[in-house]
């Protein structure tokens, strides 16, 4: 039995890096404007409690039928199991009289009850501790959950198989919300032990901190968000059935665009708004198209050098000497913007990447004011700790 429920959790064990990549960028997206940071220990929390959320939904499905004869030889399922605490008389079939200590640990009745109990145990700790959710509407998430499982069940992975193949059970709804209501009220306990959770307190304490972690993030979603942006292009010239042979020329205007236009205008690259951060000069002036475009022309030279040397037609060094420049500046490229760079921004007074230094342009930080009033950039301190 035991193995049984392992198969899920190691199923959740390999897919959790993957989850982790998927919500790395919509939570720091939040969680930048709710507390001003991206790490810290309500970050711990959440990716637990996402690990948790993927670990139980895989407990729901797993394990899946082996092969397409499975709904003519198991009928075990097909007929819902809807009297309410079911589970005392198997309970008490399974025990045969014996009711010791020992007996009870042995009966795998009793484990099955009580891993339906635990299961949403978390859920109910984690809503109340994390999210301050009172009683009743944690008791209402925990059936809604619970309910949400057990239909997926019933109808066989929403209609992938022809028949269900796990038992929809009306006990499994009644323990899981007490396991939720169960979660509810340790966290009261509990949560004086743990560290509480203050947005307002991290808000005010690190939201003018641009860290290292911080401009990481927003260099992925500028980058994700111009891939995604450029294949949609490419998508459409492809259906209006325009040559894509002379590709080069919607990647540069769009980078010029992305990089360099809309900074200018607006202080900040899609991605940097997205993490509250803009570029500017050393005063707070914006910087200008040319700082910006000699700024990200740095930053993203792995890239278009990379891009430039895999569009040669020949190799060809005999003829051409001068194509050896191309791999020599793409490794000074990939020195500067992944090796110097970082070390810069990390170990430096002032956290400052060499082709900020060359342009004399830094990344603020736009901390959120009153609706009534639009937001300010915040100059980055001339010292400060790195924080994630």
């Amino acid at each position: 039995m035991v193995a049984t429920y392992l198969v899920p959790v190691r199923t959740a064990l390999y897919l959790f890096p993957l989850i982790v990549l998927l919500v790395m960028l919509p939570a720091a997206f939040v969680s930048y404007r709710r507390r001003g940071r991206a790490g810290g220990w309500t970050t711990v929390v959440f990716y637990t409690f996402v690990f948790y959320l993927l670990a139980i939904a895989t407990q729901t499905i797993l394990p899946l039928p082996d092969n397409a004869n499975f709904c003519a030889g198991h009928s075990y399922a097909s007929s819902p199991q809807l009297r309410p605490f079911y589970f005392v008389e198997v309970v008490s079939q399974r025990a045969r009289g014996h009711w010791s200590p020992g007996a009870i640990l042995h009966n795998p009745a009793v484990w099955t009850t009580a891993l339906n109990v635990a299961m949403l145990v978390p859920l109910g700790l984690f809503l109340r501790y994390a999210q301050r959710m009172r009683a009743v509407p944690t008791i209402l998430a925990g059936f809604g959950l619970s309910l949400l499982f057990e239909l997926t069940q019933l109808t066989g992975l929403w209609f992938v198989y022809p028949c269900p193949y796990r038992l929809f059970s009306v006990d499994d709804l009644i323990l899981n919300t007490a396991g939720a209501a169960l979660g509810w009220l340790i966290a009261g306990p509990l949560g004086r032990v743990l560290p509480a959770l203050q947005p307002d307190h991290d808000h005010r304490r690190y939201a003018t901190k641009v860290t290292f972690t911080r401009r990481l993030f927003a260099l992925a979603t500028d980058l994700l968000g111009f891939a995604a942006l450029l294949g949609f292009l490419f998508g459409l010239l492809t259906l209006f059935g325009e040559d894509l042979r002379h590709r080069d020329t919607p990647v540069v205007i769009l980078a010029i665009v992305w990089f360099v236009v809309l900074p200018a205008v607006t202080g900040s690259t899609p991605g940097k708004r997205a993490m509250l951060l803009r570029v500017a000069r050393r005063s707070g002036r914006r910087a200008g198209p040319i700082s910006l475009l000699v700024r990200n022309g740095v930053l993203l030279s792995p890239l278009w050098l990379t891009w430039m040397l895999l569009d040669l037609d020949r190799w060809d060094l005999g003829e051409h000497p001068e194509q050896l420049l191309l791999p020599l500046a793409l490794a000074a490229s990939f020195f500067v913007v992944l090796v110097w760079t970082p070390l810069a921004v990390l170990l430096d007074n002032e956290h400052r990447a060499p082709y900020e230094r060359l342009t004399r342009t830094v990344n603020l930080a736009i901390v959120p004011s009153p609706a009534s009033t639009p937001p300010e950039p915040v100059p980055e301190p001339a010292r400060t700790k790195e924080v994630l």
